[in-house]
């Protein structure tokens, strides 16, 4: 309850803790229940679950019998390399920014694309929401003139400040906390951070809620030119001194237009006021290191710590100010609001037997500027992936279940496109979504390839890797999964394969953490090298074009050719299969596992609180997983749609829809971004967030700066 006053900490800890606990003991136990009720059950719809939610033609149901492994032999031998590589060149031909009418150009040629592949529907989704760009009035000329969007960050606001520089090394909490411990104040000050370790937005976040002024973020060669700064694009890979990264500087916030969280922007939606949607309030800007330099080699102050030290050839000062008493930094942004239309492009192909359960694939569409990598790479797959079903369904072919494929809108700005879709059509990915296939960066190095899913399908996702010979071996079929386990030692334990849940990164954000979707995502990755695993050093920058991915990563686009037979495999295994690939054991083990480690909190038994309810609800449910899994494996025809809705609903029992969220968009208890570090997740955020608020409350009291407590959940 929102703004509830309690007067007694220990009793207001123990009584939240308690809510909390016993909230998410009875959403586990909600979910087995329902799942070993619907295990006797078939499923039964009314004639409005017949519909699919488009308005499709009538497409006559075929029985006939249908090989697949016939059918994905057909698929995967359609796939030429020359064909990603056309596509990769085109898409990344220019600039594309979301809102642009090339972007718009670009959605219009895949919805023509489709309909000639034979697609059954093809709609473009229009929605209205709130972006900012750099203002047009106040370009220079050769600004005017290119097409490349100017340098800036996504949603900061337009202001002037000046004044003296503080050198905050990566900008997390723990950096500025000690910067302060080291007797730094940042506040009215602008504060220089490099990029790395947390998303930008909570560098942003953080240099806000200690008071300073403005925020530069810059790309340090220590993880952007660790090979020295004259081994760069484009002799190398690595990023120029002039090389500036893009992105959004949101934070802790829910994906989606920040005026309508949990709806979508469509006409008649109200949208709240712009001072209550979260928006950066300080200046906020992105440099080149070249730039970075000019600042950082004039700072004075105490010198940095050992392991802030960068990569230039210059000692890192914490500041403030400059060893020039007459110097100053001033600081100019100028970016302007505006509701700008935006088109995601959804294509279908009806299913045969199941027309009212869906599998989707997406990709974005948009880029900060030519973005090869991210993400045309991967909407070079998607696009030879959707020819090459078309081919199918000229000889006969249709899914089981309804396949849709999805070009996404405005990713960049702050996975928007995806999240308005999604909200608008919440109820029925609810009811009938199998599950959503995550394509962004499809290929940005040639380390090995990355997996990541929802616990429901990581057996399947690392499994299938063994399925595709690796790009990157030489005279014989060592698998992608053969490789992995190789090179990268982050993706197994113990030579037992590892794949990791999902959090904020990409498009999937909406579908797991809103809906309950069951997701995976992949990426052939950069990884390894320097500290440098997802990310590659041209990230976002107007260095990531065709000629990089062409001369550094993928020369004759084998390693496109792989991950479009991963994809095409992965789609037909959820669209085709008669039983879907949904391991439940998965869900369980790992559930035993993370409710262990909550038993033996520290933090939660200093506030006295027990876990010995959601621990034998946990446990329960591991046992009704394991009996399920050993049962389904005897079902005839008939059980199949009933075990198939329950192992696709079970994801879904996990979405809290009982109380508001502060993050309308963030309803899943038992995993969700972590808020100080979008890029990363934690397990039972609710738990984490009342642990933090209750802890704070606690200091608060202490310092006798407060004498109440609000609610954790206000």
């Amino acid at each position: 309850m929102t703004g509830n006053i309690i007067s007694s900490r220990k009793d207001c800890s123990r009584t939240i803790f308690l809510r909390v606990l016993l909230k998410l003991s009875s959403v586990v136990v909600v979910g087995f229940v329902s799942f070993l009720g619907g295990y006797f059950l078939n499923s039964i719809y009314s004639s409005n679950h017949q519909e699919i939610y488009t308005k499709l033609n009538p497409i006559e149901q075929r029985s006939t019998r249908r090989v697949t492994s016939d059918f994905q032999t057909q698929l995967l031998s359609s796939f030429k390399a020359e064909n990603l590589e056309d596509n990769l060149r085109y898409f990344s031909k220019e600039p594309h920014f979301a809102g642009s009418k090339r972007n718009n150009d670009l959605a219009r040629h895949i919805a023509k694309k489709w309909q000639e592949y034979g697609f059954d529907q093809v709609e473009m989704a229009k929605y209205d929401v709130l972006m900012n760009s750099p203002r047009k009035d106040i370009l220079r000329k050769d600004e005017e003139k290119s097409k490349d969007i100017p340098i800036f960050l996504e949603f900061s606001p337009s202001g002037v400040v000046e004044g003296e520089v503080v050198y905050a090394n990566f900008g997390t909490e723990k950096d500025f906390k000690k910067l302060k411990a080291m007797g730094v104040s940042v506040k009215n000050k602008i504060v220089i951070v490099r990029q790395g370790r947390v998303f930008r937005g909570n560098k942003v976040f953080n240099a806000v809620s200690h008071g300073a002024s403005g925020a530069l973020i810059y790309t340090d060669p220590a993880q952007f030119a660790p090979e020295g700064t004259q081994n760069t694009f484009p002799q190398s890979w690595w990023l120029p001194d002039s090389g500036t990264q893009r992105g959004a500087s949101m934070g802790k916030t829910g994906p989606g237009d920040p005026l309508t969280p949990g709806f979508p922007s469509i006409d008649g939606i109200y949208r709240q006021p712009i001072n209550d949607s979260g928006l950066p309030t300080i200046p906020a800007f992105g440099l080149s290191y070249g730039d970075a330099q000019e600042i950082l080699h004039r700072m004075k102050g105490p010198k940095a710590p050992e392991d802030w030290q960068g990569g230039l050839k210059l000692t890192y000062h914490l500041g403030p100010g400059f060893r020039d008493e007459n110097l100053s930094l001033r600081m100019e942004v100028n970016n302007v609001l505006e509701t700008t239309s935006i088109f995601n492009v959804i294509g279908q192909i009806k299913g045969a037997e199941e027309p009212d359960r869906y599998v989707l694939m997406g990709n974005h569409r948009d880029a900060w500027v030519f973005g090869a990598a991210d993400a045309v790479s991967g909407t070079s797959v998607l696009m030879e992936l959707s020819r090459g079903l078309g081919e199918l369904l000229k000889k006969g072919w249709r899914p089981r279940r309804t396949i849709m494929l999805c070009s996404w809108d405005a990713e960049e700005v702050f996975v928007v496109g995806s999240a308005e879709w999604v909200e608008e059509n919440a109820r029925i990915l609810q009811d009938r979504a199998v599950g959503y296939l995550n394509m962004d960066v499809a290929v940005n190095g040639n380390f090995s390839i990355n997996v990541d899913a929802n616990p429901l399908l990581q057996d399947v996702a690392v499994s299938l890797t063994k399925e595709v010979c690796d790009p990157t071996v030489s005279h014989t079929c060592k698998s992608m999964y053969d490789v992995m386990l190789e090179r990268d030692v982050t993706k197994h334990i113990n030579g037992s394969p590892v794949c990791d849940n999902l959090s904020f990164g990409s498009d999937y954000v909406s579908f797991y953490h809103f809906t309950g979707v069951s997701c995976a995502d992949w990426s052939y990755i950069f990884g390894g090298m320097y500290g440098i695993r997802r990310s590659y050093p041209v990230y976002h920058s107007v260095h990531d074009t065709f000629y990089w991915i062409k001369t550094f990563v993928d020369p004759e686009f084998k390693t496109h050719l792989a991950v479009t037979k991963y994809a095409g495999i992965f789609l037909l295994k959820l669209s085709d299969s008669e039983l879907l690939p949904f391991n439940t054991t998965t869900y369980g083990e790992l559930l035993r596992s993370k409710s262990i480690a909550l038993e033996t909190n520290a933090r939660l038994k200093a506030h006295n609180i027990s876990t010995a309810a959601f621990s034998r609800a946990v446990n329960k449910f591991a046992k009704i997983s394991r009996k399920f899994e050993r049962n389904k494996m005897k079902a005839g025809p008939k059980d199949l749609r009933a075990l198939n809705d329950q192992m696709m609903h079970l994801e879904k029992a996990f979405i809290q829809t009982v109380e508001p969220n502060v993050h309308k968009q963030l309803r899943h208890v038992i995993y969700g971004p972590n808020l100080a570090n979008l890029y990363g997740g934690i397990y039972f955020p609710r738990v984490h967030h009342a642990l933090i608020k209750a802890e704070k409350n606690r200091r608060l009291e202490t310092s006798g700066e407060r004498n109440i407590l609000v609610d954790i959940f206000d």
